[in-house]
């Protein structure tokens, strides 16, 4: 119902405000009620594909209505599916599979009384309080929410968007892609995406895209989508319980459980550094030596460049300081193998935990994943990455695990002249990297803890022509994730398996540091 002791939730979405919404489709109003204490700006409740019949759905608006604004996916577009889920109160509705500009009109009518439409009056809810006063606000407040979620629905995007009485256009991200016929993430189904964000800027109408979880989120928000799907109940729930078990599972795997936990975890350090020391474990450095001619990103102008890396001696052992030899450096933060934290891009630059200084040190140490592109990139200096790239490694080797880092292997390092290593042409770099999509699938998909390469910089020489410019410091970053670059030796890496120790300075406020990255693998 609606609440005047807040804004409505129509009233928002006409003034653009960044809205984060949680996606429910376990059937549960209990789930919904303790999801609606966190407070977020707007529930959905799945009638489409979650398991809420009539009752459960009556419930479940009624415990989340007292938090936010709720929002009701009907299962088809029909008068009926659309009445009834206003009947249980729900401030709106997102009314699927809508692929011409007819049946978003049709939508429309069926959620407003006459004579604006032809919605039926009555509901419990409604007739259980001021009907009257709640018939005279409904036409006012009730939102009305479109999804397009196929090619033909892309291609009526425009007259989709421009239908009057609509208050958004939502991309169901999953159904679009199935009726591309490629994954999300994939070239094609991001284009798809910008064209209805793009009919919807052009209508003044706002734009949602269903998002997986939190960092997916940041990420489309930051490129002008108004609403986002923050979380999501299944996954939530799933993640959970899986993570819980996964924790429990680490802290016992040694059969020693409680009160010898702690001398479990030492001994497990003990052990790990028994293994480094007679060589059960290797320590591989995947840094390259910092020095005069270390090559550093070159800016056109008027833009400014970093400084090159020099060092200047102190003193050798002579009468500068008889017993001591020393030196002073000077380069920029992102000089040689290097650290980009997340206020390094605009994207990023909001995140209090984003600095050199203040990132939680546990993530400083954690799995890598390595994908072989050698090959590829020795064919076609320009090579880009793409999903597809990603899925066929997953394939083979399995889920990237939360919280991994993912490596580009392209060899590039071996180019030891630094006029080669940067390959600058007269349209730009000629570097392999990655495409926004794959950067646009790792983020919206994969729960990552940075992208790597052995570049001068995460991106690809041609990132600069990109929707969005530089993804791999625009999207990563934006979601809170690092980067690493110019680094060597992941030739020595195995595809999975390997843990990387990635610890930059800790510069007050810095925005990366060059650091010596060193990698743990099973011998």
């Amino acid at each position: 119902m609606f609440d005047p002791t807040r804004a409505s939730l129509r009233s928002r979405l006409a003034q653009k405000a960044p809205l984060g919404a949680f996606w429910m489709s376990l059937g549960s109003a209990t789930v919904v009620e303790i999801a609606a204490g966190a407070k977020p700006d707007a529930i959905v409740i799945d009638a489409q594909h979650g398991l809420f019949d009539r009752q459960t759905l009556e419930h479940a608006v009624g415990a989340a209505s007292r938090h936010a604004g709720v929002l009701v996916r009907t299962a088809e577009n029909t008068a009926m599916a659309i009445s009834q889920a206003l009947d249980s109160g729900a401030e709106g509705v997102v009314v699927p599979l809508i692929e011409l500009d007819h049946q978003a009109a049709d939508a429309v009518a069926a959620a407003r009384f006459p004579p604006q439409g032809h919605r039926s009056a009555g509901g419990v809810r409604p007739l259980s309080g001021d009907f009257a006063q709640y018939c005279a606000q409904a036409n006012a407040h009730t939102v009305v929410g479109v999804m397009i979620e196929t090619q033909r629905g892309v291609r009526n995007a425009a007259a989709i968007a421009h239908t009057p009485g609509i208050d958004f256009v939502l991309i169901g991200t999953g159904d679009l892609a199935m009726s591309l016929g490629v994954a999300p993430g994939d070239p094609r189904h991001e284009q798809a995406c910008r064209t209805v964000l793009e009919a919807c800027r052009a209508a003044h109408v706002p734009c949602a895209i269903f998002t997986g979880h939190a960092e997916a989120a940041i990420a489309r928000r930051r490129e002008g989508y108004n609403l986002v799907v923050v979380a999501n109940d299944i996954d939530i729930v799933a993640r959970g319980f899986s993570s819980a078990m996964k924790r429990f599972t680490q802290e016992t795997a040694s059969g020693v459980a409680g009160a010898q936990g702690g001398a479990m975890s030492a001994d497990l350090l003990m052990n790990v550094a028994a293994s480094i020391a007679n060589g059960r474990i290797k320590v591989i450095d995947l840094t390259q030596t910092l020095r005069p001619a270390t090559p550093v990103i070159a800016l056109p102008p008027p833009l400014a460049n970093s400084n090159p890396f020099r060092i200047t001696e102190i003193s050798h052992y002579d009468d500068r300081g008889p017993a001591w030899y020393w030196n002073n450096l000077s380069m920029g933060e992102h000089t040689g193998t290097h650290f980009d934290a997340p206020v390094h891009w605009v994207t990023g630059q909001h995140n209090p935990d984003g600095f050199t200084d203040t990132i939680p040190v546990r993530r400083l140490i954690a799995p890598a994943v390595v994908i072989d592109c050698s090959k590829e990139a020795a064919a076609n200096e320009k090579f880009l990455l793409e999903p597809s790239h990603i899925q066929a490694w997953e394939g083979k080797h399995g889920r990237i695990p939360d919280g991994a880092w993912v490596l580009m292997r392209t060899d590039w390092s071996k180019r030891e002249d630094p006029t080669k290593f940067l390959n600058m042409k007269e349209d730009g770099p000629h570097v392999p990297g990655p495409s926004a999509a794959a950067m646009h699938w790792l983020v919206d998909n994969r729960n990552v803890n940075g992208w790597g390469v052995e570049a001068v910089g995460t991106d690809a020489g041609q990132a600069f022509a990109f929707e969005p410019m530089y993804p791999a410091h625009n999207l990563m970053h934006g979601a809170n994730k690092f980067g690493l670059a110019s680094l060597t030796n992941l030739d020595q890496l195995p595809p999975t398996g390997a843990v990387l120790i990635t610890t930059p300075l800790k510069i007050e406020k810095g925005s990366g540091s060059p650091l010596r990255v060193l990698a743990l693998v099973a011998a």
